[in-house]
């Protein structure tokens, strides 16, 4: 049997422990794994590309210097100011050896990250603690530590904000504060968490000689599998620390992983967002049950509840890992991670000690059925048909390229004939190929007013039928006829279809950037062959749907645009559906 982890003098942390499941004869591809704090979020196209293409039969960047150039324009610091690391625990462990010596005194405030005494005491140093009451709902004790500072002198000064397991913080001008009156004292700021918070304030951009700020990307980056982390210091600090490093600590793949996740930012920005909306719901439907979960700062709470390693010994039972905290010193309360939609209904179901059906996809494997979703995503996928809405008025913010890049990602999923792929699309970015498309649609909008009399005619001229002034992008999106993938296969009786598959791409489009808040409008009153001209596409190209995209003017609707304003009226389901 595995020794445990105090037998060998190794920390605990959360996670799957693969010996325990074995144990309970658990496969983890089948656990909802809420006790790590990692943003739950599937990685875009380029980092996995990123990973597959990485060079790694050679030896790493030792300096890591694509990686430090994405993170300096990321917080506009000097690169002199940042060293990587392979991940914040080596990072701790290389400022304390560098830092520290035989009988320093290591302050901690705790509860909190346990690293961080670990390190202290293996460079000789004596550590102490400064803790938090859970009776005061563990906010962070500045007046205990002011005193300290003054009493005690510190050499070194580990803080979490936002903190590791409690998930409060403390205002960064309080810190700065202790910064300036404290030289003898470097202060060590752990900001692992504080992409998951909407009011930390970062010390990044403070050049102190006795700060030291720790980043981590494996928390809000998702890349806990490559480990990756850096710190921010002044320029000295950045120099002894590089003295004191093991090279090539970054492999290559975590350097590639993290210039490609800091270069597709808005993607997890975006699941950030949504992580925020999970954990409103998720706190509110605890406390409907009766339980106090305790605010946070971060992408995860602490739940008092009695018996924390019975309470995790249950749920893990029903396949959902949360952090018991007794390593903590907290045997009442347990850490929970935010995860999305479906992971929060597998957390209640497990907490109310009801089944539930397959929601992961190695639960349907195992099962032979296919994947399910809890009733909440159903029920948000249903209200995104209903805001899939065309819109015609639109801020004129501009859209992340990258957010572009994920919508015509998930367009190219769409099913296709044969696996035909004809879809092809361009970004009209040009000005001067808009003001053509305008015109065109002013051409052939009053060629079709002229189409109707009195009455409809001016009912039809106060329609808002394009947003082709406003609208930031705009993207044309074309069929090839013919393609030559897929080899004509389910095309020779119905060769229409794979004019049908672009339409599905467009409507992947469309609902994938309705997620992230953006609304589209589909151009129809123009002629194909003109625009084809316009912007000289290959001559066997067509033109299938020209779209606006931006960021809505005004709030969402469920109801069609034309509906609202008495052209038509939507028919029922049933006038539409028959049997044979």
């Amino acid at each position: 049997m595995k020794a445990s982890p105090a037998s060998t003098g190794e920390e605990h942390h959360g996670g799957i422990d693969s010996n325990e499941l074995k144990a309970r004869q658990i496969d983890p591809r089948n656990v909802l794994d809420l006790s790590s704090n990692l943003l739950f979020v599937d990685h875009p196209q380029r980092v996995k590309n990123a990973i597959q293409t990485s060079q790694f039969s050679h030896y790493p960047d030792r300096d890591c210097g694509p990686l430090l150039d994405a993170l300096a324009a990321r917080h506009q610091i000097p690169t002199d100011r940042i060293l990587a690391g392979n991940g914040c625990c080596e990072l701790i462990h290389l400022v304390a050896s560098t830092l520290l010596n035989s009988s320093d005194r290591a302050m901690m405030v705790g509860p909190t990250f346990s690293e961080y005494a670990r390190a202290s005491r293996l460079a000789g140093a004596v550590t102490y603690e400064v803790r938090s009451k859970a009776s005061e709902a563990f906010a962070v004790p500045t007046e205990a530590i002011q005193n300290d500072l003054e009493s005690q002198s510190p050499r070194l000064v580990w803080i979490c904000n936002p903190n590791n397991p409690t998930g409060q913080a403390v205002d960064a001008s309080v810190i700065q504060d202790w910064v300036e009156s404290c030289p003898q004292t470097t202060f060590v700021v752990d900001e692992s968490y504080i992409d998951f918070s909407v009011s930390t304030q970062s010390l990044v951009g403070n050049e102190a000689a006795n700060l030291i700020v720790l980043r981590s990307m494996t928390k809000s980056h998702a890349l806990a599998g490559l480990r990756l982390g850096y710190l921010v210091a002044s320029e000295p600090q950045i120099q002894a620390l590089t003295a004191r490093r093991i090279p090539w600590s970054v492999n290559e793949l975590a350097q590639a992983a993290g210039v490609a996740a800091l270069m597709s930012q808005p993607h997890y920005d975006a699941a950030m967002q949504r992580l925020q909306t999970e954990q409103t719901r998720l706190i509110g439907e605890l406390r409907q049950r009766g339980y106090d979960p305790i605010s946070s700062e971060t992408g995860f709470f602490m739940l008092p509840i009695g018996d924390a390693t019975a309470f995790r010994d249950r749920l893990l039972s029903s396949r959902v890992l949360v952090r018991d905290c007794t390593s903590f010193g907290l045997p009442e309360h347990v850490r929970i991670a935010i995860g999305d939609a479906s992971a929060t209904d597998r957390l209640l179901a497990a907490i109310d000690g009801r089944p539930l059906a397959a929601t992961t996809p190695s639960d349907a494997v195992e099962s032979g059925s296919a994947p399910t979703w809890g009733d909440d995503f159903r029920s948000q996928l249903h209200q995104l048909f209903r805001l899939r809405r065309d819109v015609r008025r639109f801020r004129t913010d501009p859209i992340a390229q990258q957010l572009m890049a994920q919508w015509i990602e998930a367009a190219c999923m769409a099913p296709s004939v044969g696996l035909s792929q004809p879809w092809r699309f361009m970004s009209v970015d040009q000005p001067s190929l808009r003001e053509r498309v305008l015109a065109e649609f002013e051409l052939q909008n009053e060629s079709a007013a002229s189409g109707y009399e009195d009455a409809e005619r001016q009912q039809y001229q106060k329609l808002k039928l394009a947003g082709l002034r406003e609208a930031p992008e705009q993207l044309a999106i074309f069929v090839v006829p013919e393609p030559s993938q897929g080899r004509g296969l389910g095309r020779q009786t119905m060769p229409e279809t794979v004019v049908y598959s672009v339409v599905a791409a467009i409507q992947n489009l469309w609902l994938a950037a309705r997620c992230d808040g953006v609304g589209v409008g589909w151009v129809s009153i123009l002629r194909p062959e003109r625009i084809s001209k316009i912007l000289a596409v290959p001559d066997h190209w067509q033109l299938i749907a020209y779209l606006c995209l931006g960021y809505p003017s005004g709030p969402a609707q469920e109801i069609p645009t034309l509906e609202l304003a008495g052209w038509e009226e939507r028919m029922q389901t049933n006038q539409l559906w028959t049997h044979s």
